[in-house]
C-alpha cells in the first residue's frame, strides 16, 4: 500500500509550480554573443601580460598557483609598467563605453523555445511538433514490418477477419529474428539510403531555421535600438526645451532688473519713496518731489501736472493712493512702480496717454 507521504511526494512532482507543486530548475538564459566584452582593468590587463611567461617557467603549477604568483608581481610591478596598464585599461574602457551606446540586450523571453504546458492532472504535453521539419528516417526493421504488414495483415482485414495489435506486434517480432542476414541487408540498405537523405533535408532544415531565427532577432533587435534611440531624442528635445525656457525666464530676469536700474539712475531717488519709520516723518511737499522725480522717467509734464492737480483738490486723495500702492506692493514683493501708481490715481484710459 503507498502511503500518504509517497503520494503527495509524487503529486507534487507531477503538478507544476503555478499549481503549487515544486518549481522546476530554472533554464540558464541564453548567452548574448553580440554583447559587447566587458574592459580589462588594469590588474586583468598586467594577467594578460604575464600569465603565459609564468606558465611556461612553471607547467607544472595550478591555475591557483599561477594566479598567486601574478598578484605578487602586481603588488611589486614598478610605477611605469602600472602606469602602461592603466592607459592600456581606459583605452579598452573607451571602447566598450563605445560599443555598449548602440548595444540593445536581448529580450528575456526565449524566442525558440515554446513554454512547457500541462494538462489537468499535472502531467506534462507533449510539444507541437514543427509542420516544416522533415520527417525522421525509418529503420530497416520498420520498413520491413511495413513491407510484411501490407502483405499478410492487410488483407485479412479486407476481408473481415482483422489480426489484433498484440498478434500482430508478436507475429513480426518472431518473424524479423527468422529472417536471414542476407535477407535483412535489403532493408539495412534502405535504412542506410533513408538515413543519408533525413540528415541532408535535416541540415538543410536546421539552416534554414537558424537563418530565419537569426533574422528575427537583428529585426527585434534593430527595432529595440531604434526605439531607444527614439526615447534618446524625446528626452533630448524635452530638455532642450527645459533648458531653452529656462534661459528665456534668465533673459527676461535680467531685463526686468537692467530696467530697474534704469529707472533708478534716472530718477536719483531711486523710484517712488517707500514707506516707514523714516517716511511718517516727511512732509507731503517732499512726498510730492519724490513722485515727481520718479514720473518724470516714465510720463511727461502734463502728467505730473494731473497729480498736482488731484493733489491741491484732494492730497488726502494721492496721499491714500501712494500708501495704498505701497502696502500693495510689498505684499506682493514687487518693487515700487511709477507707471501703476499713475494709472492708480489718473485711471488706466488717461494714464496711457501720459506714459512713454
Amino acid at each position: 500500500m503507498v502511503s500518504k507521504s509517497s503520494a503527495s511526494a509524487s503529486l507534487a512532482k507531477s503538478v507544476p509550480a503555478a499549481q503549487g507543486g515544486v518549481e522546476e530548475k530554472k533554464r540558464r538564459k541564453r548567452r548574448d554573443r553580440d554583447k559587447p566584452k566587458r574592459a580589462m582593468s588594469a590588474y586583468l590587463v598586467f594577467l594578460s601580460r604575464h600569465r603565459l611567461a609564468v606558465q611556461k617557467s612553471h607547467p607544472n603549477w595550478s591555475v591557483t598557483d599561477v594566479t598567486k604568483e601574478l598578484a605578487r608581481r602586481w603588488k611589486d610591478v614598478s610605477d611605469k609598467e602600472r602606469a602602461e596598464c592603466q592607459h592600456q585599461s581606459d583605452e579598452d574602457k573607451k571602447r566598450y563605453y563605445e560599443q555598449m551606446a548602440d548595444y540593445v540586450p536581448l529580450p528575456d523571453e526565449k524566442e525558440e523555445e515554446a513554454p512547457i504546458r500541462y494538462d489537468k492532472d499535472g502531467n506534462r504535453k507533449r510539444r507541437k511538433k514543427d509542420k516544416n521539419a522533415p520527417r525522421k528516417n525509418r529503420s530497416a526493421y520498420i520498413i520491413w514490418a511495413a513491407e510484411y504488414r501490407d502483405k499478410n495483415f492487410r488483407p485479412k482485414a479486407a476481408a473481415n477477419a482483422p489480426v489484433s495489435f498484440r498478434e500482430q506486434a508478436t507475429e513480426l517480432g518472431q518473424a524479423w529474428a527468422m529472417l536471414s542476414a542476407s535477407a535483412r541487408k535489403k532493408y539495412d540498405d534502405a535504412a542506410a539510403r533513408e538515413a543519408k537523405e533525413y540528415a541532408v533535408k535535416r541540415d538543410a532544415y536546421l539552416e534554414e531555421k537558424k537563418k530565419l531565427a537569426i533574422a528575427a532577432r537583428e529585426a527585434k533587435r534593430e527595432r529595440l535600438l531604434a526605439e531607444k534611440r527614439a526615447w534618446e531624442a524625446t528626452k533630448a528635445a524635452a530638455q532642450k526645451v527645459k533648458d531653452d525656457r529656462k534661459a528665456e525666464r534668465a533673459a527676461l530676469k535680467d531685463q526686468r532688473a537692467k530696467e530697474r536700474s534704469t529707472v533708478k539712475k534716472s530718477n536719483g531717488a531711486g523710484g517712488l519713496p517707500k514707506t516707514g519709520k523714516k517716511r511718517a516723518e516727511a512732509t507731503s511737499s517732499d512726498t510730492m518731489a519724490r513722485i515727481k522725480a520718479a514720473l518724470v522717467g516714465v510720463s511727461n509734464e502734463a502728467a505730473w501736472y494731473k497729480i498736482v492737480d488731484k493733489h491741491a483738490n484732494a492730497p488726502e486723495k494721492v496721499n491714500d493712493a501712494y500708501k495704498q500702492f505701497i502696502a500693495n506692493a510689498k505684499q506682493t514683493h514687487f518693487s515700487a512702480d511709477p507707471k501703476a501708481f499713475l494709472v492708480a490715481v489718473l485711471g488706466y484710459d488717461e494714464a496711457q496717454q501720459h506714459l512713454l
